[in-house]
Parts: structure tokens; C-alpha cells; sequence
């Protein structure tokens, strides 16, 4: 079972600390695991496993390769409809957008400590191919839930101007000797001096000074990854 875990965590361009914080488990749950060898989940973990990942239990143990393996629902009347836009496989796509940052707490709530060099490589939509300065990181921490859980991946493109309402990360020094962090959240206001940003989870707007501002970048939504 590890290693069909192993390809479907890489599958879905996550690293093992993501892939346990998205199955709400400690973030070192698979890395543990695999370095056991021989031992398999079992039981309420297996199934947070794949809730979390979005496959069924019985392509983690093993007796299904594909998604097909979940159960028919009879047909009903629905307005949803599929999308016209093909979505490429995982191995489709090259894994050169780099991981930026590693979350940390400060107190903007939910900061993101970034680092100068990647800390790991994620997979490229198709929509980004000439998008030369696009990079991602990973989401901790709850307070842009339910917009975005702890271990999301986010996209974010520093060359497409964000609007009102959009989601951004808002890169921050405190000072010449502090080092640059950047923290998410909605877009709301911007004035002379502060720029207005909201979160979810508490309900709360908090002012940045200008003054601190390094950049402000745009997080791309899935349907401007995937062209939807």
C-alpha cells in the first residue's frame, strides 16, 4: 500500500507533509510511514486518507486502479453540467513551478516565511506554460477557511494585476534585518497609506502598512489554472 500511496501523493504534486495535513493527520503521519516500511494504514486513518486525497479505500488497498472503482448513483435531474475544458493528467504536465515558502505564524495570522530558493517543485498547469514567474505555496493554519483548508496548494502569478474580491498574497518586511514573509487573504481595500486585506475564519480585515509592502501578487483561481 505505501507505494501506491507514494505515486498517488506525487500524482497530485504534493509533498508528504501536505498530503497529511489535506487527510487532516500530524504532518509527519506519512513520512513516518514510509520510512517503516511494511506497515499500512488501517481502519478511521485509511478512510481520513482517502477522504483527504479523494480516492476510493480500494485503490489504496489495492483492488481498484482507477477511479471507476466508486459506486453508480442512479441517474437524477441536475443543473451541473461537465466542463468543456480537457484537464491533463498529472504526467502531462512538467514539475518546474517552484514552492516559494513554508508557512509560519506571525501576527498578520497565516503568514508564509518565504524562502529565496525553492523548497520543492510542483506541476505546471497547461494555462501557465509561458507564465514565467508563476510559483506556488502551501496553505497552514485555518484563517481562510473554507476558501482554502490547511495543506492547500496555491498558484500564484505576480505579473496578472489583481482586482477587488480577488484572492492575493501580500508579501511583507518588517524591517532591513527581518526577514520577508507574505500572508493570504481577500483583496479589499486599498488607501494611501494601507492596503485592506480580508479573512475568513475569524471574519476580520486587517490593515497593512504601505510602508511594509514588498509586492502584492494575484492567487490564481482553479478555473484560471485549468481554463475553465
Amino acid at each position: 500500500m505505501t507505494d501506491i500511496l507514494k505515486d498517488i501523493i506525487a500524482e497530485q504534486g504534493l509533498t508528504w507533509e501536505a498530503a497529511a495535513l489535506k487527510s487532516g493527520l500530524e504532518r509527519s503521519y506519512f513520512r513516518k510511514l514510509f520510512e517503516r516500511g511494511g506497515a499500512s494504514p488501517r481502519g478511521q486513518t485509511l478512510k481520513k486518507i482517502a477522504d483527504g486525497l479523494g480516492v476510493p479505500m480500494t485503490v489504496l488497498l489495492g483492488e481498484s486502479s482507477d477511479a471507476g472503482a466508486i459506486n453508480m448513483t442512479p441517474s437524477v435531474k441536475t443543473d451541473v453540467r461537465p466542463a468543456s475544458a480537457h484537464l491533463p493528467l498529472p504526467m502531462e504536465m512538467a514539475k518546474d513551478v517552484p514552492v516559494m515558502g513554508t508557512a509560519a505564524g506571525s501576527h498578520l495570522r497565516g503568514a508564509f516565511q518565504l524562502s529565496s530558493e525553492p523548497v520543492d517543485y510542483v506541476r505546471r498547469p497547461h494555462t501557465l506554460m509561458n507564465a514565467r514567474n508563476v510559483y506556488s505555496l502551501y496553505v497552514e493554519g485555518t484563517s481562510m477557511e473554507p476558501q482554502f483548508q490547511p495543506g492547500d496548494l496555491i498558484y500564484v502569478h505576480p505579473d496578472k494585476p489583481p482586482r477587488f474580491g480577488d484572492a492575493v498574497v501580500i508579501q511583507v518586511q518588517l524591517g532591513d534585518s527581518e526577514a520577508m514573509e507574505a500572508t493570504i487573504g481577500i483583496l479589499s481595500k486599498r488607501a494611501t497609506e494601507i492596503v485592506t486585506i480580508r479573512k475568513h475564519n475569524p471574519n476580520a480585515e486587517i490593515d497593512i502598512p504601505r510602508s511594509t509592502i514588498v509586492a502584492i501578487h494575484k492567487v490564481l483561481s482553479v478555473n484560471e489554472l485549468y481554463g475553465v
